[in-house]
C-alpha cells in the first residue's frame, strides 16, 4: 500500500486542537517534567555567571564554550534532571495527546516506566546515527574534518527526519525493540520526508523568531526591576519557552504518526474530534 501524504496544515490543526481540548492535563505534564527540570537548569547555568569578556571587545567562541562545557559539567545533576524529565515528558505527553484508547492520567503515568528504556534507547542509537559524521569529522586533520562536516550535513538532517517519529512509535504504536521503532519510523516517512523536514524547518524558525522577540520584551520588563528578580524570570521565561515548544513538538509527532499510520481497526472515531 502506498504512503499517505502528510497534510501540514491538518497536522497542525489536530496538534493545537489537542492540546487546547486537554490544556490542564497537557499543563501539569509539561510543567512537572518539562518546566521544572529546564527552571533548575537555567537557573544554575545563569547564576553561575559566563565571562563574554569586557564590553566592547570580541566574543571568544572557543573560551565561552569551555566555560559551558564546565558549568554543565558542574552542574551534571540539573542536567541529568532535564534528561529524564525530557524522556518522561515525551512519553506522557505523547500518550495522552495521541493515543485512541484516551487513557487516564494515571495510565499515562502508568507508561513512564515501562517505556522509559526503550525511549532513552532509541534516542541514544537515533543520536549517534546522526551524529556519527561529526564524530568522524572531528577525528580527522583540520581540511579533511571540514570538508567531512560540509558533505555530512545533508545526510544528518536526512537522517533526523526519518527517525523523527521513532518516539511516536515507541508510545502510540506499541513498539517496544528502538530498532523496530526507528525502522517503522523510517518506512512511514517515505515520501514525505521533504515535507517534513520544511515543516521542522519552519516551526523551529517561528519558534525562535517568536521566543526571541519576546525574551526581548520580557527581558527590559524584568530588567527593571532588580537583578534578582531578572535572573529568576528570565530562567524561569525560558524555561516556559522550552516547555511550549517541546509540548507542541511531541503534540505534532503524534499527529504526524497517526496521519501517516495505516488505519486500525476502531479508527473510525476521529481522536482530534
Amino acid at each position: 500500500m502506498a504512503n499517505r501524504k502528510l497534510d501540514m496544515g491538518l497536522a497542525w490543526t489536530q496538534a493545537t486542537g489537542t492540546v487546547g481540548a486537554n490544556r490542564d492535563l497537557v499543563s501539569v505534564l509539561a510543567g512537572l517534567f518539562l518546566f521544572i527540570p529546564m527552571f533548575v537548569l537555567v537557573l544554575a547555568l545563569v547564576g553561575s555567571g559566563i565571562d563574554f569578556g569586557d564590553a566592547g571587545s570580541e566574543p571568544d567562541p572557543e573560551r565561552i564554550a569551555e566555560q559551558v562545557n564546565a558549568l554543565l559539567l558542574s552542574n551534571w545533576w540539573a542536567l541529568l534532571l532535564v534528561v529524564v524529565g525530557q524522556l518522561c515528558g515525551s512519553i506522557a505527553i505523547l500518550a495522552l495527546l495521541g493515543d485512541r484508547s484516551r487513557p487516564t492520567v494515571r495510565e499515562v503515568l502508568g507508561m513512564v516506566p515501562r517505556l522509559i528504556l526503550p525511549m532513552l534507547g532509541a534516542q541514544l542509537l537515533v543520536g549517534l546515527l546522526t551524529q556519527l559524521p561529526s564524530i568522524v569529522s572531528g577525528m580527522l586533520p583540520e581540511a579533511a574534518g571540514a570538508l567531512l562536516s560540509l558533505v555530512s550535513f545533508p545526510i544528518t538532517l536526512y537522517l533526523s527526519v526519518k527517525f523523527s517519529l521513532a518516539s511516536a512509535a515507541i508510545v502510540l504504536g506499541h513498539r517496544r525493540n528502538p530498532v523496530d521503532a526507528m525502522r517503522q519510523s523510517w518506512a512511514l516517512t517515505k515520501g514525505n520526508s521533504f515535507r517534513l523536514f520544511m515543516f521542522f524547518v519552519m516551526l523551529v524558525v517561528l519558534g525562535m523568531v517568536i521566543g526571541l522577540l519576546l525574551m526581548l520584551v520580557i527581558g527590559l520588563v524584568l530588567a527593571a526591576m532588580g537583578d534578582r528578580v531578572a535572573l529568576i524570570g528570565n530562567s524561569a521565561f525560558v524555561a516556559v519557552l522550552v516547555a511550549v515548544f517541546y509540548t507542541l513538538s511531541y503534540a505534532l509527532t503524534a499527529s504526524i504518526y497517526r496521519q501517516l499510520s495505516p488505519p486500525a481497526p476502531g479508527d473510525d472515531a476521529d481522536l482530534f474530534a
